[in-house]
């Protein structure tokens, strides 16, 4: 063993491994007063390091993610094979190869680890949302879930019925390019910033993804990917959710990361849109959460609620259904569903993937301001 340890140690890139417990003293310290993330590490690192890479990977029109993952993984299986190809060559050489080997490995993973916290990580740890918006977030009466779902049925209505629909009766976007829809979700962005200057940033594109069927297998709709500062949209689901995915990830990219926050403050972007498209999008994102919830608090409320929705409505809810059901209950959905549950927990997200659902703690909250503020 010890001379295991000593052959390890004479690799000079070992000090590369220093950056696996620094990262962790960052979360560390960051779970013990998140303070200094906020006032440090948001205002001097994170923003102007994803300003840089954002600006920059958004010259490309295509995901500059899925490009260096094909790359990546051509240049790990050469490796592996180099390896390989030098053991055969030399078989006496297998110790030091292998050493080398397990060496490279964990220093490419102390550099991603490292990396992935400051240019993600750490804004788990930030201030709420709540906080910056001035929202009071506490248990809400059934009563007031559902007038919030009603209103929201009503504004589904009423948005779908000034939509186009395709030869099965389903709503589309306004455009048929979803480079065009990027830039509908960036200036509605742009339009929320300018009302909340917290939220403001640099432009960047959301990038459809070539892969989106892919995405589809692991239900996924969209990924915020850290190391390039990259919206990546998976444009095969049914058109009326893409205008909100987008706004959910730009969100990722403002720095909040928690996905109650980002489907809200998506919500909030896309009700800036001037697009009806847009605020149909955003309204059946959160009349989807508000929904089950008061299902669970009174089935009749929910049911009343259910009966006003109009015939489009339920041509595309039934329509995201059947698109989704040869996804569901399959091993890759499954497998993918519990990493990123336990993903989410690991970065200080305890509810896991029930996280989603809080953001109608975040709706009822925004809605007495609201009526507050109109009394």
């Amino acid at each position: 063993m010890k001379k295991l340890i000593l052959r390890i140690f004479r690799f000079k890139r070992m000090y590369i491994l220093l950056l696996f417990p620094l990262s962790f003293l960052l979360v560390a310290l960051a779970r013990l007063d998140n303070r200094w993330v906020e006032h440090f590490f948001v205002r001097f690192i994170y923003k102007p390091l994803s300003a840089a890479i954002g600006t920059l990977t958004s010259l490309f029109p295509f995901s500059v993610t899925e490009l260096l993952a094909v790359v990546g993984f051509g240049l790990v299986i050469f490796y592996i094979v180099r390896v390989i190809i030098g053991i055969v060559k030399n078989p006496k050489s297998v110790k030091h190869r292998l050493y080398k080997l397990f060496i490279n490995a964990l220093c490419v993973l102390s550099i991603a680890l490292f990396s992935f916290q400051l240019c993600m990580g750490l804004n788990y740890y930030r201030f709420e949302a709540a906080r910056y918006l001035g929202l009071s977030v506490h248990e809400s009466s059934v009563e007031e879930l559902y007038e919030l779902t009603k209103s929201l049925a009503d504004d589904i209505n009423y948005y779908r019925q000034r939509l186009e629909e395709d030869e099965n009766g389903v709503s589309v976007l306004s455009d048929k390019n979803r480079y065009e829809t990027s830039k509908s979700a960036r200036d509605a962005y742009r339009s929320l910033s300018d009302k909340y200057s917290f939220l403001k940033a640099t432009d960047i594109r959301n990038k459809p993804l070539v892969t989106s069927k892919l995405f589809s297998a692991v239900m996924t709709t969209g990924i915020y990917i850290p190391y390039t500062f990259e919206s990546n949209i998976n444009v095969d689901v049914p058109a009326f959710s893409i205008p909100a995915t987008m706004c959910h990830e730009l969100t990722h990219f403002r720095g909040f990361m928690r996905e109650n926050e980002a489907n809200f403050l998506g919500y909030l972007a896309c009700m800036e849109s001037p697009r009806d498209d847009f605020r149909y999008s955003g309204a059946m994102m959160a009349f989807s959460y508000c929904y089950p919830q008061l299902s669970k608090a009174d089935s009749e409320l929910a049911a009343s609620v259910a009966a006003t929705v109009s015939d489009g409505v339920m041509r595309d809810l039934v329509f995201e259904d059947e698109y989704w059901e040869p996804y569901r209950k399959t091993v890759t959905a499954d497998i993918s569903n519990k990493v990123y549950d336990s993903y989410l927990n690991a970065n200080n997200q305890q509810s896991g993937m029930n996280s989603y659902g809080e953001m109608v703690d975040l709706l009822l909250a925004y809605r007495r301001a609201q009526s507050a503020e109109n009394k």
